[in-house]
């Protein structure tokens, strides 16, 4: 990968990697550790994020995916393709088969609450979904660590009220080794959260798409990068990223899957 001084030497030359590659070998990440995915629905987000968990997640240091929605084809194929367990309620009922002198826990979860009733499904979702933040928290002060990955993160701040539980988990739980990855649509329309997210973020992928603001916005947490994230998203190709390491200067295009 390169950084941003050799970019600059360079320019439009950012090296690009090949998406498992970059999976495997590349992305070095530690528990507590907050990601960010930036960009339109549909871009590839969710995709990227199993990709990466591939490589992440084990039953000591599992994943938890908070769905928010009553059909989620990507979600839920990334989550069968790594095994995780899927279940409506939190916590899940135990099962024999997750006994350690069995097959032990799953890698994941998969957090899918039932849906079906207009009415209801949005409060019943945020009931569950605020349920599983509480209990990881806890978790974490206890010393077990994992990863709490709430896409679609503009539904949950908004329409299901839970700002707050994914703003302290930003702010409190990542010392507890549990990291939180936030999906972020646009720079305004997800809440505190994404203020928090962006501040406390340590890896950043951003796709192409959305408007100058959010560009700006994006140039700005780059820092002094920002000229690399001007230049390089709009010339993204579909389902490629750039991506960011906070603090190591680590700057690459992810290719697409």
């Amino acid at each position: 990968m390169t950084t941003v001084d050799s970019y600059k030497q360079t320019p439009g030359g950012l090296m690009i990697v090949d998406r498992q590659e970059f999976c495997s070998r590349y992305f070095h990440y530690s528990p507590g550790q907050h990601v960010v995915f930036g960009g339109p629905s549909t871009k590839g987000k969710t995709r990227l994020s199993f990709d990466l968990m591939t490589h992440i997640v084990t039953p000591e240091f599992p994943a938890y995916v908070a769905q928010s929605k009553p059909t989620d084809l990507e979600t839920e194929r990334g989550a069968k393709r790594l095994h995780f367990r899927e279940v409506s309620e939190w916590p899940p009922p135990p099962k024999l088969q997750e006994m350690k002198m069995w097959d032990g826990p799953p890698p994941g979860y998969l957090i899918k609450p039932k849906f079906g009733n207009i009415d209801t499904d949005m409060e019943n979702c945020a009931r569950v979904t605020a349920r599983l933040m509480g209990d990881r928290y806890t978790a974490g002060i206890k010393g077990k660590k994992g990863i709490l990955v709430m896409d679609d993160t503009m539904v949950k701040a908004k329409i299901m009220g839970l700002d707050n539980q994914m703003v302290t988990i930003i702010a409190m739980a990542g010392a507890m080794g549990i990291g939180e990855w936030v999906f972020i649509q646009k720079p305004t329309d997800s809440g505190r959260i994404t203020l928090w997210a962006y501040e406390n973020g340590i890896h950043f992928f951003f796709t192409k798409g959305g408007d100058a603001r959010m560009l700006k916005r994006y140039a700005e947490i780059a820092g002094e990068q920002g000229p690399v994230v001007m230049e390089v998203v709009p010339k993204l190709k579909e389902y490629q990223f750039l991506y960011l390491h906070r603090y190591e200067g680590w700057v690459c295009i992810v290719d697409k899957g």
